[in-house]
């Protein structure tokens, strides 16, 4: 029988390596679809506020900061303490879409802080991650119009699902991607001082 894995001792046995060796498993354990990190040579041991330590002890301040979702910073007191109080709460912790009073709380106090009446919103829980609210708002516009074609801007980047990455403006994260969703149709984004039209100033944008 296999011996159970704790997790304190997979962080224990964690920050045992330099920056070099850990990029190295995982070029050799992950997929090369995320190209990004292996542009950062660092492995990250630990963070504190705006600042991450690499398992080398070199500190550097964070400017990804989680692509924004630590705006409080790394391991900030009032979060962990939530987190702590929620753990030890015996709240349930998953329930896929099924409703909570925790859940109704939550819903309740962010409608809350939207502009007119709360009965003209509702709300759509999406999954973690950005591409997912890309994806839901992407249906949203088209149940609401009635139509079918999207706008998108050139060069920006909006996930790497498939409605996501069909709006996303970079070529090369789909270039070996065959079917692609229709009717997006891309324009250079406004710049009042570089119009890419050759307009300039506020008719520029």
């Amino acid at each position: 029988m296999t011996d159970k894995v704790r997790i304190d001792t997979l962080v224990a046995n964690s920050l045992n390596g330099n920056n070099e060796t850990y990029l190295a498993r995982q070029a050799e354990f992950e997929s090369n679809v995320r190209s990004y990190p292996r542009k950062l040579p660092l492995a990250i041991a630990k963070a504190q506020g705006v600042w991450i330590t690499d398992v080398e002890n070199n500190q550097y301040l964070d400017c990804l900061a989680g692509a924004g979702t630590l705006a409080l910073g790394h391991n900030h007191p009032d979060v962990l303490q939530s987190i702590q109080n929620v753990i030890t709460s015996g709240l349930p912790l998953h329930t896929l879409d099924l409703t909570t009073p925790l859940k109704d709380r939550f819903s309740d106090y962010l409608l809350s802080l939207l502009p007119g009446e709360g009965k003209e919103y509702c709300l759509q829980f999406c999954g973690p991650s950005g591409a997912d609210a890309v994806e839901a708002a992407l249906k949203l516009a088209k149940k609401h119009t009635g139509r079918s074609g999207v706008i998108s801007f050139s060069g920006g980047y909006h996930g790497m699902t498939h409605g996501a990455l069909s709006v996303t403006g970079n070529l090369s994260p789909k270039a070996a991607i065959n079917g692609m969703m229709p009717e997006v149709q891309f324009m250079p984004y406004p710049h009042e001082y570089r119009c890419p039209l050759g307009i300039g100033g506020e008719a520029g944008v």
